[in-house]
């Protein structure tokens, strides 16, 4: 369109459209669509508007929201950018309404997230404030957590929410960047993971990244640098990570080329690496702790930083997947691979994406990347040469290899030149293969995801491309095997999508008319000469296929019905896909020419019609579709004849139950190839005759045929579709010198100008359907009716065949009108009902014959048809069956046999594989954009509705009455097509109530099936369950009536109900006090405002009204609350029920609480009771809902703000200083000055959160009031609330005993654990009543702490727990009381403790001290400081530094004093001689040192330092270390050299000291591998120092424990992530090791370095230095003077040629061929003389030849999967060593027995690099000889 008519159109519009549904246009009816949308949107504008202004939440504003949705589908954003605007502010005042319901929140969420994804607004032109999306989030997710329950959500509404605040940040303002840091900085305490894993969540989902550059001192540079450096500090924290990546990433994403990431790529590849979770470990130990990073954050972040005067990044990245490139090959499977094939697909995808965002996007207000920044086709093409490799060895992986074929995809959209050829090769070689047909099927995903970028050949730098297609197509005829079907499926997918791609026209002509052409298209000319041999070929395979699928061989069940096996259906899919795309792209000679083969072999054979005969059906149907003129003419005469000689003039046929094969082969053949359009009309008298003589048949098969064949005419006539899917504008009938097609392969279709050929119904056709229906609907409705009136009797027989023949007719529903009726209103509303109409072709419709609505006579006529068959012969199911199906297409507009939503999940699945990454902008082929208007169409068609009639009603009674029918079948039917019109017609639920609580009333044992059925209907979908609608009077009127229907004891009833009780516990919180907020009101008038305004003057009434209306309906709510309440509990008092039944009551009770409306003092009373219920399921119901009732009658408790910095006398500091300063000294616990009187207990300067403060403070830094302050209970006592008056007089001696006898039993033998529930109800019990009841419950936990019985000592830690926790705003001597009475409770529950219990204590005070002020437990904390280690048994000592342990932990960072006095207290019992002490002291070891975190910009810790620990306990171990080596070296020096003796020294008769240092190491290595697997930093510099003695006594046969704890700690200190600058630390350590005297410590080093390195490789190998420092120690250790070390470093050094970590492999290998020629003496000389300076020589000769051979088998070894230039050079190297001296021939062999095996599966492709000498010479060296030779 031109841009003058564009204009001249938005004028008549009013406007110029957002961004319109583009397919509309192309539609044959577009011309009447502005004024349809006009009239839609105003509508919906008008209503919606309306509907906020009257406050009508439900129905107004979700119905016409769902409606707003349904425009957007079908129109896209068709409104002016005002109206765009004013949407979206309206609905971002309601998606923030306070305490708006979960699934309002979903629906206006839901709207918003559309309006916005397309990023059509600038934030110039809108601007959302961050804060009310903020509290939506604490609203919902963090509501759930605290309140247990009392809201509840569905599990997807927290993706929603996020998913809008991502799309919503895009319009925060630059400038609240720093509102949003202080809101979140206080919160980043590393200590407490769970807070600060929650505040980087939120900036990763609040902050602003899209900052112009002019504006980022206002944005990202206020925090990047900062959240980069603590992540460094904490590097080794895994909970929060991911949301870290995703924050860089979209920042990196958003501001490409602006951001210096040069300094954080080597630590941003180790922690991808880290991620992944790659099986590289020492001796198959992980680290055990879980890191997880995103593959499309890490694909992002690398993606955006490639590019660019640095290298870096693309160095590292080569890198990276280097080392990544044999866990791609198919042989190595494990649970990393998803994740590295995602990661391959992901950098590939965002890769490709970021060149089109730099070269084809349109312009738009997003920052385009700076042109410096851009990548240029060298990194483009470096880029492809990097992913190469990994590709290459995927492609062939037995999982996803769609993932595979979508990144070769991407790769191939670049550079086709580099990516085609390999998937080619691998083609051609698989398709030689037969052992492997995976390899095969895999090669075909592949080509076929490139197939587009090699067919389109110059035009995207491939000209040889092309010349494959022709040549490919002929060698995958083979491919259609019937005994392969996956293969054959493949085969048909691939001819497909180049046929699609390549149209098949003989070109062999284009010379003579074009001069241009290039050596290609001469080729491809040529070669298309052989099109028409191609397709007759393919022909006769698909003949030979469809013959061999007959009806023994094919089908699964031989039983006469109609179901066919998967098989089948996905063979005749697959058969019509590939032949229609085949003869939609071919030319008219060659569609000729196929034509005349298919009716030769159609017409010549009589074949079966189940399977054989239904796919030649579908090959005819294929044909006729494609080119139905010449179809029918060649088809059409031939079949009438015979089917009317077949028939004859004699009735006598007609009334035959089998009809003979011929005519059913015929009349089979004849019902697939009408679909002919205003073709059919030439032919309509013979195939009226036809139908005459068929309908009524007696045969099944043959009726149900012409059914058939009506049902196609009456569709083909009446249907709009297009009638050609041709992949080129013009015809291929055009001459070759007018239309050259070869240049038009892979073009995409040009949606402006795509030339669509609709076929529209014109008058004539209109008039057939009309004619057709007069003749054979309307006596059909005759017999239905005198049927249904009992005049006429019909056996089951003849009533389907009249049900079929009027479902049949309803094929022409696209132009039967709905019928009009007036509406019902199913709910009280302000507002009209409405009807969704829309235009979907012509205005021509066909009627009855006397002019009455077509679609209401059947409804009418199968009403009382239905109401008869239920009435004499309910068990006749398939006419049943047929009803439904009529309702269905009356209601829904469905075709049979086209499903929309398959045919549009096909349609993305076809067009993702064939889709253009690179150019985007609909730059599909043309035939998928036809495909996709065509969908439009469908949808259009079905999207019709009108409003909810009589005619409605009937319809959904008749289903209701279906659902709940004797047959189960019938009920499964009908309940589908019920769910699915509920869901259509909003409210249509309500119809059905009364006839649901009728049934809820009958006999459940005498209609079983009918109350069964009742359920299933009242379970409804699976997430809209109709007994969980949000209609509190619907609640109230059902949910009695389910407990109170009669028991059944029928195992699927029992099951139902439990099924019903778990819907309506998942159900999410209904409102019932609602309120509208002002802003939604404004918002709205401001959308009336934007024009074409919308007039409101007639509605003012109604708006005026609005408030006092919600008021009403909020109360009404309360009162059906209230009542639905009582009516549950009356039944549980008073009626009698099944336990069953009544513990399904309480359920229902306890799911029914709510935030706003507390449970009334009946219900507390009830459930009071049922706490000593003898029923433990009841007690666990009550206990909850005592909960709840604690929790809505929980005082508010007064807060008070104070200033942070007036304890210290200091002012607010800019700068962010994280740790123990001058103005957080006040919250550490400090003995001295807690608080010990009540002047003291009152001061405001406790803080219980334990996040504040150590990282910043808050900018309003709130704290509880004083406790004289608070609603203490004894100034409430008078004025208690009636339900707590009923609490207080529950709880006497009598209660409280049943109650804690129940509690301490035992429910499930070694399964019980600690209840957080019960903990909870204690904690809000003595929270709400204080010490109310603290005297009724401490003699029982002075009986329970001294019974030593599990579940005695559990219910103790639960309650005691929760008292602490709930003492929180007490007293102080209430407090100072209560720790007296506590302490020796404590101290018996202490010398009563079991392992069993230890958990649970230390559950316990966790639990009761976190976030808790350390100050005001000082009790509790100096009680369990005091000398924990003096208890009698060293079971309870450790014990008491577990608990201590736990309660220290919580407040770790405040605790600095304590933490100090513990560790100076354990320094003397490190070398404790019990294990389990020394566990738990090294456990305690790692909560003290979790604080020497090391801010460069923080303040100096007062807390202990491992420097310092360190410098206390490393003289002993070094004095260890050292004096083992002496000894080494003296035995070394008195030749005692047996490795027995070497092994044995550590173990040898010790004294005490060396028993104790050996004590001392498992402590500190203990608390080294626990402080690496669970603290925020992983190994420090210091941790090192423990390396060398940890390899010498790794080999300790004599101490399990030792070896364990030496593996341990080596496995989590090689897999950790080191630092830059701790680097050297760890290279000096690795150094001494290499050099020790003990062969075995140095062979354990060996295994260490690689997994060290492997974890750093980034890190490592920026400094060149560095790598070859650890090259000379692997060289080193090649040439060491044991053979196990040399052979475990030649393992290194293959890893690390493998990994390209050796800076120049070329002079290592020519210097290990020179030492492989090291002169060895004659074997004979000095041979007596052991120990002679020649021995000695020799074998220091044998050593170097042996590391010579060791590194030449290093670089064998290093390629696993390929076979490199230089390798045959090594082998000839390595043959000459075959007679050494041992191990060298040992090495030689094993070394290439690997390489063969690794070699087998490509063999034949690697021996073709190897002459024929070389390959004897192999054999020879992998083959032993034989024992004759």
């Amino acid at each position: 369109m031109e841009e003058a008519d564009k204009e001249e159109r938005f004028k008549i519009l009013g406007f110029k459209p957002q961004k319109e549904n583009v397919y509309n246009k192309l539609l044959p009816y577009a011309e009447k669509l502005d004024e349809e949308s006009n009239r839609l949107f105003n509508d919906i504008k008008t209503n919606l508007i309306k509907s906020v202004l009257a406050r009508e939440m439900r129905p107004g504003c979700m119905v016409w929201t769902s409606r707003l949705n349904k425009y957007t589908k079908i129109y896209g954003l068709k409104f002016s950018k005002e109206d765009h605007i004013a949407l979206v502010k309206l609905y971002y005042e309601l998606v923030t309404i306070p305490n708006l319901e979960p699934t309002r929140i979903n629906k206006f969420g839901s709207t918003l997230h559309f309006l916005l994804k397309k990023k059509l607004l600038s934030p110039k032109d809108l601007q959302l404030d961050w804060r009310p999306l903020y509290d939506l989030c604490i609203r919902v997710m963090e509501k759930s957590k605290t309140d247990i329950g009392m809201y509840r959500y569905f599990s997807s509404l927290e993706g929603i929410i996020e998913s809008l605040i991502r799309i919503c940040r895009i319009y925060f303002r630059v400038e609240v960047t720093r509102d949003i840091l202080d809101e979140f900085r206080p919160k980043l305490c590393p200590y407490g993971s769970s807070d600060i894993a929650s505040a980087i969540e939120y900036l990763e989902l609040f902050l602003p990244i899209i900052t112009k550059p002019e504006e980022k001192h206002l944005g990202y540079e206020l925090w990047l640098e900062e959240l980069m450096h603590l992540w460094e500090v904490c590097h080794n924290a895994s909970l929060w990570e991911n949301h870290l990546t995703w924050l860089m990433a979209r920042l990196a994403s958003y501001n490409t080329g602006r951001v210096n990431w040069e300094p954080y790529i080597p630590i941003m590849f180790v922690r991808f690496r880290r991620a992944l979770h790659l099986p590289v470990s020492y001796r198959q130990r992980q680290s055990g702790k879980q890191y997880k990073i995103d593959a499309s954050a890490m694909a992002i972040w690398i993606v955006c930083c490639l590019g660019g005067s640095s290298d870096t990044a693309f160095y590292h990245l080569e890198k990276f997947m280097q080392t990544l490139e044999t866990y791609y090959h198919p042989a190595n499977i494990g649970k990393w691979t998803p994740r590295v094939r995602e990661l391959l697909k992901k950098l590939t995808f965002y890769f490709v994406q970021r060149v089109h965002c730099e070269r084809f996007k349109k312009f738009t207000w997003e920052l385009q990347t700076p042109d410096h920044f851009k990548l240029t086709d060298a990194d483009i093409e470096r880029f492809v040469n990097i992913m190469k490799p990994c590709l290459e060895q995927a492609m062939f992986s037995r999982q996803g290899n769609h993932d595979v074929a979508h990144a070769l995809q991407y790769m191939a959209a670049l550079r086709p030149d580099i990516i085609v050829p390999i998937v080619l090769d691998k083609l051609y070689a698989s398709m030689d293969s037969l052992t492997e047909p995976h390899k095969l099927t895999s090669s075909m995903i592949c080509t076929m995801s490139v197939a587009r970028f090699m067919v389109r050949g110059a035009k995207s730098n491939y000209p040889e491309g092309p010349t494959h297609v022709f040549p490919l197509l002929t060698s995958l005829l083979p491919g259609i095997d019937p005994n392969d079907i996956r293969k054959c499926l493949m085969t048909f997918n691939l001819i497909s999508h180049f046929s699609n791609l390549a149209p098949l026209v003989d070109s062999s002509d284009a010379s003579k008319y074009y001069n241009d052409l290039t050596e290609e298209e001469h080729a491809i000319c040529e070669a298309s000469a052989g099109l028409e041999d191609f397709i007759l070929q393919f022909f006769d395979r698909i003949c030979a296929w469809v013959e061999s699928n007959s009806l023994e061989f094919t089908r699964l069940e031989q039983s006469d019905n109609e179901h066919k096996s998967k098989l089948e259906s996905v063979s005749e899919t697959a058969l019509f896909s590939v032949i229609t795309s085949l003869l939609y792209q071919c030319s008219p000679e060659i569609y000729t020419a196929a034509l005349k083969k298919v009716h030769n072999f159609a017409t010549n054979r009589i074949l079966e019609s189940k399977i054989s005969g239904k796919l030649v059906a579908i090959l005819c149907a294929c044909f006729a579709k494609t080119n139905p003129k010449e179809t029918m003419k060649l088809f059409l005469p031939d079949l009438c004849n015979t089917i009317e000689r077949l028939l004859g003039d004699d009735d006598e046929i007609l009334k035959e139950e089998q009809l003979n094969d011929e005519l059913l082969y015929n009349l089979l053949l004849l019902s697939e190839i009408l679909d002919g359009h205003s073709e059919l009309l030439n032919y309509m008298d013979r195939l009226n005759r036809i139908l005459d003589r068929t309908l009524h048949m007696n045969s099944t098969q043959g009726s149900r045929l012409a059914a058939h064949m009506l049902n196609l005419i009456m569709t083909s006539l009446s249907f709009t579709q297009p009638i050609e899917y041709r992949s080129c504008n013009r015809p291929y009938s055009t001459p070759i010198k007018d239309f050259f097609t070869v240049r038009e392969w892979a073009e995409p279709g040009n949606i402006a100008n795509l030339n669509i050929t609709w076929y529209e119904p014109g008058k004539a056709e209109i008039d057939c359907v009309q004619q057709l229906l007069n003749k054979y609907l309307v006596p059909e409705l005759e017999i239905l009716d005198k049927y249904s009136k009992g005049e006429v009797a019909l056996d089951r027989k003849e009533l389907r065949r009249h049900l079929r023949i009027v479902s049949a007719i309803l094929g022409c529903q696209s132009v039967l009108p709905q019928w009009r009726e007036p509406a019902i209103q199913l709910v009280d509303s302000v507002l009209e009902p409405w009807a969704f109409e829309l235009v979907i072709g012509g205005p021509k419709t066909v009627t009855m014959s006397d002019g009455r609505n077509v679609r209401k006579v059947i409804a009418d006529t199968l009403h009382n048809v239905q109401k008869k068959v239920l009435e004499i012969d309910e068990g006749d199911t398939k006419s049943i069956f047929n009803i439904v199906y009529i309702y269905d297409i009356l209601l829904f507009n469905k075709f049979r046999g086209r499903d929309f939503e398959s045919h549009w999940k096909n349609f993305h699945m076809v067009k993702k594989v064939l889709e253009d990454r690179l150019h985007q902008n609909k730059s599909h082929l043309r035939y998928t954009l036809i495909d996709r208007v065509m969908l439009h169409q469908e949808f259009r068609n079905e999207s019709r509705t009108c409003s909810f009639t009589e005619t409605h009603k009937q319809i959904i009674l008749d289903l209701f009455e279906l659902s709940v029918s004797h047959y189960s079948e019938v009920r499964i039917t009908a309940q589908n097509k019920l769910f699915a019109t509920i869901a259509t017609f909003p409210y249509s639920y309500r119809v059905l109530i009364p006839h649901i609580k009728e049934i809820l009333q009958i006999d459940t044992t005498e209609h079983h099936e009918k109350f069964k059925g009742c359920l299933f209907i009242l379970l409804g979908s699976k997430n809209t369950p109709i007994a969980t609608r949000h209609d509190w009077n619907l609640i109230k009127e059902l949910w009695p009536l389910i407990i109170k229907s009669k028991p059944s004891e029928k195992p699927s009833i029992v099951n139902l109900m439990n099924a019903l009780t778990d819907a309506i516990r998942r159900f999410p919180t209904i409102s019932i006090k609602f309120e509208l907020s002002n802003k939604c009101i404004t918002a709205a008038y401001n959308f009336a405002k934007v024009i074409p305004a919308v007039v409101l003057d007639n509605f003012q009434s109604v708006i005026d009204s609005g408030p006092k209306m919600l008021q009403e309906e909020n109360e009404r709510k309360v009162r059906a609350y209230n009542e639905a309440v009582n009516s549950l509990l009356d039944a549980c008092v008073k009626g009698n029920l099944h336990w069953r039944y009544n513990s399904m009551a309480l359920s229902f009770i306890k799911d029914m609480v709510h935030a706003d409306v507390k449970y009334n003092p009946q219900v507390v009373r009830f459930f009071l009771n049922a706490l000593i219920n003898d029923s433990l399921e009841i007690r666990k119901i009550a206990l909850r809902v005592f909960l709840f009732i604690l929790l809505q009658n929980k005082p508010k408790y007064k807060k008070i703000v104070i200033d942070p910095y007036s304890f210290s006398n200091l002012k607010e500091k800019s700068t962010v200083a994280p740790g123990i300063r001058s103005d957080n000294q006040w919250l550490l616990y400090n003995s001295k000055t807690a608080p010990k009187n009540s002047h003291e207990w009152n001061q405001s300067r406790y803080l219980h959160r334990r996040d504040y403060g150590y990282y910043a403070w808050p900018k309003v830094l709130e704290v509880y009031a004083p406790s004289d302050e608070q609603p203490a209970f004894a100034n409430r006592l008078a004025n208690l609330s009636e339900q707590e008056k009923e609490i207080v007089e529950f709880f006497n001696e009598k209660t409280v005993g049943i109650l804690i006898k129940f509690l301490s039993m035992e429910e499930k033998k070694g399964k019980d654990q600690f209840s957080g529930f019960r903990y909870l109800v204690f904690k809000n019990l003595f929270k709400v009543f204080e010490d109310h009841f603290l005297h009724l419950f401490i003699p029982h936990l002075e009986k329970l702490t001294s019974d030593n019985q599990e579940q005695s000592q559990r219910c103790a830690a639960e309650i005691i727990g929760g008292i602490i926790r709930g003492s929180k705003h007490w007293s102080f001597d209430k407090v100072d009381k209560l720790w007296t009475v506590l302490i020796p409770i404590l101290r018996t529950a202490f010398s009563n403790m079991s392992a069993e219990t230890l958990g649970d204590w230390g559950i316990c005070f966790a639990m009761a001290l976190d976030s808790r002020d350390p100050n005001r437990h000082h009790w509790l904390l100096e009680f369990l400081m005091d000398n924990p280690l003096s208890e009698q048994t060293s079971f309870i000592g450790c014990c008491r530094i577990y608990i201590l342990q736990s309660a220290l932990n919580q407040q770790s960072w405040r605790n600095a004093e304590l933490i100090s006095r513990l560790l100076d207290y354990l320094k003397g019992h490190l070398a404790h001689p019990f294990q389990n002490v020394r566990e738990k002291i090294s456990s305690c070891l790692t909560v003290i040192f979790s604080e020497d975190i090391g801010f460069s910009n923080g303040n100096a810790v007062s807390c202990p330092k491992v420097g310092d620990f360190f410098i206390h306990v490393m003289p002993k171990l070094n004095h260890f270390y050292e004096s083992t080596i002496d000894t080494m070296r003296k035995i070394e020096e008195n030749t005692v050299d047996t490795a027995s003796q070497k092994l044995k020294l550590i173990s040898l008769n010790s004294n005490g000291d060396k028993d104790e240092a050996i004590r001392l190491f498992k402590t500190v290595a203990k608390y080294i591998t626990g402080s690496v697997t669970r603290m925020n930093y992983a190994a420090v510099p210091e941790h090192y120092e423990l390396l060398p003695l940890a390899c010498v006594l790794q080999s300790n046969e004599t101490d399990d424990e030792l070896t364990t704890v030496c593996s341990n700690v080596l496995a989590v200190m090689g897999h950790t992530l080191i630092l830059e600058q701790y680097v050297p630390a760890a290279l000096a350590a690795i150094k001494k090791v290499a050099e020790c005297p003990f062969w075995s410590a140095r062979a354990v080093i060996a295994e260490f370095i690689p997994v060290l390195v492997f974890h750093n490789f980034a890190t490592i190998i920026i400094h060149q230095d560095w790598v070859l420092e650890i090259q000379r120690i692997v060289l080193t250790l090649l040439e060491d003077a044991q053979p196990e070390v040399r052979i475990k470093a030649g393992e290194i050094l293959s890893g690390f040629l493998h990994c390209h970590f050796v800076p120049d492999p070329s002079a290592l290998l020519m210097e290990f061929k020179a030492k492989s020629r090291t002169k060895l003496k004659n074997r004979n000389f000095n041979k007596n003389i052991p120990g002679s300076n020649s021995q000695v020589n020799n074998n220091r000769a044998i050593q170097i030849r042996h590391a010579g051979v060791l590194g030449m088998c290093a670089f064998v070894s290093c390629h696993p999967y390929d076979v490199p230039e230089y390798l045959s050079d090594i082998f000839l190297e390595l043959g000459k060593h075959l007679n050494d001296p041992q191990p060298i021939p040992t090495t030689i062999r094993q070394t290439l027995g690997d390489f063969k095996r690794t070699h087998h599966d490509n063999w034949d492709v690697h021996k073709l690099k190897f002459t024929e000498e070389e390959l004897c010479l192999l054999s020879d060296l992998t083959v032993p000889p034989s024992y004759y030779a």
